[in-house]
């Protein structure tokens, strides 16, 4: 059974909730903004060229700021579920369930919109759209000191990454609509939560504390799945960190010939992911978050050992059907996986 969401009240909430962004003057503002559209273009040839991936025609970058980021994606989840068969709260009085999934969607959106710098959102629109969130990538920048238009570029050419991977790959988009279709039919109704939701709340909190480390299956996700739905997981985490891992090593391959501090901005960048605040590693481990910070290291081991030992051409064969895609386990060895897709040892 799909959750009954009230989506005006997770839009409602996520606007309460949303932090204010850097100060900065309007003519300040209206750079960054044309300084990012001018990076999303030229992302867009940089990664083809690196990649030999050519994505649709692009049909432009948005650049939003935190609010107007948690519309597009309440528009986004909403339009998902709906499509998997979800209730459509309407004109009539929510129930209290339906409101508090609003409340915390809108909540858990707030929070995001704080972090994300960019995105390649694939729900909301049929084509997806280019994102990229100027009071963070503002933010960010000051904080760790980098030279504003490298970083920009280096930020673009990740999110380009990923437009690629779900515009020039003709199955990716349906493929991974269809593992999320799975995850839901694969949903138990009766399923008792609360005792697991708990004792995830305990975790992340202790795993904050630096009390123990994270523990695998400590998050809000894990605790209300069942086993069918968390094999899903494993399939839509193996397909993330791939996509991730790829993004990662496109960013910094292209800024090896086109970026002059592309190793000065790897090493703060990764500095910020490694250091968050007690708060953040709470919100973190509840929610997922930290799979999604191993998924960027695995993935990059992963994309770099298939490309170090068998060139970009190579490792492009993940791209030419699902079944070449890696599993969590060839993720881990990719030996495992030249040798059932490319027939190479290594």
């Amino acid at each position: 059974m799909l959750p009954s969401v009230d989506w005006r009240t997770a839009a409602s909430c996520s606007r309460a909730f949303s932090k204010g962004g850097p100060t900065m003057s309007r003519e300040g503002a209206l750079d960054v903004v044309a300084d990012l559209h001018r990076h999303a273009r030229n992302a867009i040839d940089l990664v083809t060229d690196y990649t030999g991936l050519v994505p649709e025609t692009f049909a432009g970058a948005e650049v939003v700021d935190r609010v107007r980021w948690s519309q597009i994606n309440i528009a986004g989840f909403r339009r998902l579920l709906t499509g998997l068969g979800a209730e459509t709260v309407g004109d009539a009085a929510p129930s209290a369930a339906a409101k508090l999934t609003g409340v915390q969607a809108g909540a858990v959106l707030a929070f995001l919109s704080s972090r994300v710098l960019g995105q390649f959102e694939t729900f909301s629109t049929d084509t997806g759209r280019l994102l990229f969130v100027a009071p963070n990538i503002v933010e960010v920048e000051r904080r760790l000191r980098l030279p504003s238009r490298e970083f920009r570029l280096w930020i673009a050419v990740h999110e380009a990454a990923h437009l690629t991977q779900f515009t020039a790959v003709p199955w990716m988009r349906g493929h991974f609509h269809g593992l999320i279709q799975t995850f839901f039919d694969a949903a138990e109704p009766d399923r008792s939560s609360a005792a697991g939701l708990a004792l995830a709340v305990r975790r992340a909190l202790a795993s904050a504390r630096e009390e123990d480390p994270p523990e695998p299956g400590g998050d809000v996700m894990t605790a209300v799945t069942s086993p069918e739905q968390r094999q899903a997981i494993s399939e839509i985490q193996a397909l993330m960190t791939l996509l991730e891992g790829h993004a990662e090593a496109v960013m910094d391959g292209v800024g090896r010939t086109s970026i002059n501090h592309v190793q000065l901005l790897r090493r703060r960048f990764d500095r910020r992911r490694a250091n968050p605040t007690t708060l953040q590693k709470f919100l973190r481990q509840l929610l997922g978050l930290d799979a999604k910070m191993r998924q960027y290291a695995a993935g990059r081991r992963f994309v770099d050992h298939v490309v170090n030992g068998h060139g970009v051409t190579g490792f492009n064969r993940v791209w030419e059907r699902p079944a070449n895609l890696p599993t969590e386990a060839e993720i881990d060895r990719p030996e495992l996986w030249t040798a059932r897709v490319l027939g190479a040892r290594g």
